[in-house]
C-alpha cells in the first residue's frame, strides 16, 4: 500500500524505548530506517510513514519478539500522546473520551481510520486501512494502547468482552491475554475492539469539563492543519456533523438531511445501508452523545434539552434517555462525577 502522508512520531519513540528495554542496538535499528534519536524524541515532530514503517521492520528483525508492538505499547508513558491521552483523561466518560480520540486519530496515522458501531448493547471500535486490513502490529499496537490509557484514566482495571484481529494466531497467545484480559479471536475479517456499555459509560477519575473543551478546539486545530492526505469523510461522517449541526433546535428529518447533503431521502437510506446502519440509528446515536453534552451543562433545562434534540416533549426525551443508559435525564445529570482542577502544559 503507498501512503504519501507523514505520522506521529510518538509510537515509533515506543517501539524504540521497548527495544531499548530488550537491550537491542536502538542506535543501529534508527540509522537502518533513516532516522536520528533527535527526531524521535520529539513528541510533536512528524515522520515519513515509510521510515516509521521501515522502523517497525527492523525492530522486529533485530528484536525476534513476537509481541513487540504490546510490549511498546506498554513502554509508552501517559502523557506521550499529549493532546489526545488528556482528552480521555478529561472526558466525563470513558466512552465519550475514546470517541474523541477515535474522530482525531489522523493526527496520529491518517492511514488507520477507527469507527464506533453498536452491537446487541456492545460498543465496537473497527480499525480498518482505505484498502483491507492494516498490519497486525499496527493492530495490536493501537488496541493496546487505547486499553492501558484508557484504564489509567478511569482507575479501574476494567476488560474488553473481547478483541478480534485480522492475523493468524500467533504460536503463543498468553501476552495478548495478559493485557487485554479477555477472550481474543484471531483471522477475523475485521480487527475490533469489543466494550460493554457498563465499560463505555464508565466516570474518568478527576475529569474536567472545562479543560475537556479547550483540548478539543485545540485537537480540532491540529487536525485541520495535517496535510490533506487522503479520504475525504465517509458519508456516515457527513451525516453526523449535519445531525450535530441541526440538534441544536434545527430539522433532524431525515427528508431535510437528505437535501443538505445533495441527496433524495431513498438514496441517503441507500447509502447508510451500505455501513450497515439506518437513519434513525444515527440519529439515535447522535441524538445520545448531544444529549449527555447539553445535560453537563446545568443552565440548560431538561425541557430546553429535548427541544434542542427534536423531540416532540420531555417526556419522550426522558423515554429515550433511559434507553440509552438506563437512568432518567434528572438522574443521570445528578451522579455525573464532579469536574476537578488539572494543570496542563503543551
Amino acid at each position: 500500500m503507498s501512503w504519501s502522508c507523514t505520522v506521529l512520531s510518538v509510537a515509533t519513540r515506543a517501539v524504540v524505548d521497548a527495544c531499548a528495554e530488550l537491550g537491542l542496538d536502538t542506535q543501529g535499528i534508527l540509522h537502518g530506517a533513516g532516522l536520528s534519536p533527535a527526531l524521535i524524541a520529539d513528541a510533536d515532530k512528524r515522520i515519513a510513514a515509510e521510515s516509521a514503517d521501515a522502523l517497525w521492520e527492523r525492530a522486529y528483525e533485530v528484536a525476534e519478539d513476537p509481541h513487540l508492538a504490546l510490549h511498546a505499547a506498554e513502554a509508552l508513558p501517559f502523557g506521550a500522546y499529549k493532546v489526545l491521552d488528556f482528552i480521555v483523561a478529561n472526558a466525563p466518560t470513558l466512552g465519550e473520551g475514546l470517541a474523541r480520540v477515535l474522530h482525531y486519530f489522523p493526527i496520529v496515522d491518517p492511514r488507520g481510520n477507527l469507527t464506533i458501531g453498536e452491537q446487541a448493547g456492545d460498543f465496537v471500535i473497527t480499525m480498518e486501512a482505505e484498502q483491507g486490513a492494516l498490519p497486525g502490529p499496527a493492530q495490536e499496537f493501537t488496541f493496546a494502547a487505547l486499553v492501558l490509557r484508557s484504564r489509567a484514566c478511569t482507575e479501574v482495571a476494567w476488560p474488553p468482552k473481547y478483541v478480534n484481529f485480522t492475523m493468524e494466531k500467533p504460536n503463543n497467545s498468553r501476552e495478548h491475554e495478559r493485557i487485554f484480559e479477555c477472550p481474543i479471536r484471531f483471522g477475523q475479517s475485521r480487527a475490533q475492539l469489543v466494550l460493554s456499555r457498563e465499560t463505555w459509560d464508565l466516570p474518568v477519575s478527576g475529569s474536567n469539563s472545562a479543560l475537556f473543551g479547550v483540548l478539543e478546539e485545540h485537537a480540532t486545530r491540529l487536525l485541520n492543519e495535517l496535510p490533506s492526505v487522503a479520504q475525504p469523510p465517509s458519508l456516515l461522517d457527513r451525516v453526523r456533523a449535519v445531525l450535530r449541526e441541526e440538534l441544536r433546535g434545527g430539522d433532524v428529518k431525515a427528508v431535510h438531511v437528505a437535501k443538505r447533503l445533495g441527496f433524495g431521502e431513498r438514496t441517503l437510506q441507500r447509502r447508510l445501508g451500505e455501513f450497515d446502519t439506518t437513519y434513525l440509528e444515527v440519529l439515535a446515536n447522535a441524538r445520545e452523545e448531544m444529549a449527555r453534552e447539553y445535560l453537563r451543562e446545568p443552565g440548560i433545562s431538561l425541557t430546553e434539552v429535548a427541544f434542542l434534540l427534536g423531540f416532540a416533549d420531555q417526556s419522550s426525551f426522558t423515554r429515550a434517555f433511559k434507553r440509552w443508559t438506563g437512568k432518567s435525564p434528572g438522574d443521570w445529570r445528578t451522579t455525573m462525577p464532579l469536574p476537578e482542577t488539572h494543570n496542563l502544559e503543551f
